[in-house]
This record gives structure tokens, sequence and C-alpha cells, in this order.
């Protein structure tokens, strides 16, 4: 992954410099220019972040700006001022500048409006990208439930209504979230999401609200939350059945309002952000435990979709397993791998307590361990197998089961046999890691 670009703008040579040292030794690829007229021509490289003076010979930042527009060049733009210039200032942010810096520059603030300006750009790649569909994630539906579910996300898409997405671990949350987002008018802008469960409480507020400078320990520098990131486009708070009793205050508040107040700060701010929220967990019974507001859930609930897990979707099973597997055997370069009929009969009967996470793993491991053209039962994880899993696969009693699992047992003994009871060659020659082939020997009592 090529590394992160800046442009730096400045007719001050040492200030070109002293910038273009900074933050090539941190590892960025690092262009400059003088004038008005060569930031032009050096920003169609398309830089992620133009660091631009405004006051410049031959073009000044202004006029940069609109050359920028009509060009199409959408890279993040901070534009540099001197002291008592904040009214020029206020000019490039209406001209379609993200933020501004003031000479003489505190080196923490530059870098941290930096990081700020990378984070917009890699959010705004991120977004072309999954509009142009190349880091859609696949969303295969065969299921009747399942097609009900996407229709109503579909009809709700438009709106800008908050979606609540209700299901296990593994089911999809994330993804439909991205497709109500894709098939709204809020395409263009975007998609941030945030998995609540994975930051902690103190931090939770900082991280969707921001922070001022000073607001607390280590906050060196103002920081705009994932709300502001997601201005014109769409929120997405994963896990959000997780969240503190006095985080769900904040956020109540800023559902009903529209408006916040950035960790540390005094002044209200408003966005446009349409929010999609998700959780695995049982929201009517945390509200029965008063572990979570009834009032909160009937504003993210406007509209609720439950998607059901994988074990009550046997089509999505069959479905899902032939998307899954032309795009791991085209990963793999082994275009054209097929299915066998048992196997295909054995992951439809499968529970699959992880869902869709469950089912690709499941196959990526059988096309890395397929020997043939076909995936057959032997090359499934032993779980489905009603070996040493959790006995959610076919019952044991079923005559096929019981030949797959002495088929099984002695492939791996007259392998032990052919190698003298050497492991690491009976792994090699079975094509096993032997930390797996060594956990089957012991499942089978070899």
């Amino acid at each position: 992954m090529p590394s992160p670009s800046i442009l730096v703008v400045d007719d001050d040579e040492s200030i070109r410099e002293s910038l273009i040292e900074r933050f090539t030794a941190r590892g960025y690829e690092v262009s400059s220019a003088a004038s008005g007229e060569d930031a032009i021509a050096a920003a169609r490289a398309r830089p992620d972040v133009i660091l631009l003076d405004l006051q410049l010979p031959r073009g000044d930042g202004i006029a940069v700006l609109g050359a920028l527009e009509r060009e199409g060049i959408d890279s993040t733009v901070i534009v540099i001022t001197a002291y008592g210039t904040i009214g020029r200032a206020v000019e490039a942010m209406r001209a379609g500048a993200y933020d501004f810096l003031q000479k003489p520059f505190e080196p923490k603030l530059v870098e941290e409006t930096i990081r700020r300006g990378l984070e917009r750009s890699a959010l705004r790649r991120e977004n072309r990208a999954l509009r142009a569909g190349r880091r859609e994630p696949p969303f295969v539906v065969a299921d009747g439930a399942m097609a009900a579910v996407v229709e109503t996300a579909k009809r709700a898409a438009p709106s800008r209504a908050t979606v609540l997405v209700l299901g296990e671990s593994g089911t999809g949350k994330e993804v439909l979230a991205r497709r109500v987002h894709a098939w709204s008018d809020r395409a263009d802008g975007p998609f941030v999401a945030v998995n609540c469960a994975a930051i902690a409480d103190t931090l939770l507020e900082s991280e969707l609200f921001g922070h001022e400078k000073g607001a607390f320990t280590g906050a060196t520098a103002r920081k705009q939350g994932k709300v502001e990131l997601a201005h014109g486009g769409t929120l997405f708070l994963d896990e959000i059945g997780d969240v503190s009793a006095a985080f769900q205050v904040k956020l109540l508040r800023f559902l009903q309002e529209r408006t916040f107040e950035r960790v540390g700060g005094t002044r209200s701010l408003s966005v446009d952000v349409r929010l999609v929220a998700a959780t695995n967990r049982d929201l009517s019974a945390a509200i029965e435990d008063g572990s979570f507001r009834d009032d909160l859930y009937y504003r993210l609930a406007v509209i609720a979709v439950s998607l059901p897990p994988l074990r009550e979707r046997p089509d999505d099973v069959v479905a899902l397993t032939e998307h899954f597997v032309v795009e791991l055997a085209g990963d793999a370069k082994r275009v054209g791998l097929g299915v066998s009929d048992e196997a295909l009969a054995l992951l439809r009967g499968h529970r699959w307590p992880g869902n869709i996470r469950e089912l690709k793993n499941a196959l990526e491991r059988a096309v890395v361990l397929c020997r043939g053209d076909v995936i057959e039962p032997e090359d499934l994880p032993p779980e489905l197998l009603g070996g040493s899993g959790s006995g959610e696969g076919p019952s044991s009693t079923d005559g096929f089961h019981d030949q797959v699992e002495a088929f099984r047992r002695k492939v791996i003994a007259d392998a032990l046999a052919a190698c003298e009871g050497n492991r690491t060659r009976a792994a090699e020659r079975l094509g096993l890691q032997r930390t797996y082939l060594s956990r089957m020997i012991r499942q089978y009592g070899l």
C-alpha cells in the first residue's frame, strides 16, 4: 500500500524545507511548490493532502482552490494563514478548504491537523471504492425471509430515518448497513463505522464527538470526531447494545437535537448525518433489566430489521458457498473448483454458530486443502463431520457420516504407517499442518 502523500505549497523556502523534512521522516511522500501556478500543476498528481499557503506569487491560495475545483481534484486542502488574516482562512474554507493552520506553526498542531486530513482522504477513497464496487462485500440472498429484510432496508434507504440492524455476530449487519448507505442519496458522502464495543467507554465520547485542545491530559490539539467526519453521509454504530448508561444519555441527546459538543467544548455543533446502528444483544431484555434505555431504543429503531441466523437460511448457505468458492478459488488461482453434493449436504446441515464468517473460514480451509477439482467432505473442518467440535453437525447415526469418519481415520492411519509414525512427514504427505494432524490423531485415538 503506497504511503500517504502530501503537497507543501509555500513561497518561503525555509518553511517548505522544514515541513518536507518533518513529514518525510514520518514515512510520507512529500512534494512541494513555491507558487500558485506550480501548485496547480503539482496537484494534478492528486496528493492526499495539500498544505497551501494563501499568500503566493503567480496565483494566490484562493485562486488555487478555484482551479482545483474546476479540474475535479478533490485532495484535502489545509490552508496556511499569517497572523491576523483569519478572515482569509474563513474565505478559503468557504471555497473548499478543509481546515487551516496559522503561522507561526506549533509542530504538534501541524501533525495533528495533517493526520486528520489524511484520515478524511482515506475515508473518501474508501467511499469511492465502495461505489465503484471494488470493496463492496458480497451480499448474496436466496432465502425468502432474508429477501424480505433486504426489501425493507431498500425501502428505508432513501429516507433519513435511523435504522437498527439486529442479529447474531457474523450475520452480515455491517454489510447491510453499507448497502443502506449505497442505496441512499448519501452514497456520494462518507460511510464511517465505529465499533462501540472495541473502544473503552472513557474514550468513546471523544472518538465519536471529538475534543478540544486541553480537554484532558494528552489532548494536545483539537480533534474532529467520527460524527463530523460522517457529515453528509452515514454513521454506523456497531455493537450499540454495549455502550454504558452514561453514554446512552449523550447519544440520545444527539439523536433528538442533531447537535453535539466536543469534549471540553462549549459551542454546539450540528451535522447532517444518517445513523445506522447494530447489535447482537437482545435489547428488549436489556430494557427489562435496566441496562438499555427504552427512549434511546425507540429513537434507534425507527426502522428495525432483524437478520436471521445462517442455520435458518439453508438456501443462503448454498448460494453463499457457491459465491465464496468462486471468490476464494480465484484468489488461490484454482479457477473452476467445485463442491460435491456430499460436502454441500454437510454444509447445509451444520448449525453455523459463527454464521457467515464461520462459513467463509470453512470454505477457505477447504479451498486450500482440496487436492482435486471438487471439494469433498474430508476437506471440510472436523466439526462439520461430527468430530471433536460442538456436535452441531449432522447426527453421528447417519450412515453416510459414519462412512466419512471411518474413511478419514483410515487415511490418517495409513499415512502414519507409511511414514513410520513420523507426524511431520505424515502431515506433509497429507497436505496438512502438523498441529492440525496431531489434533486429528488425538480425536481418533490413533
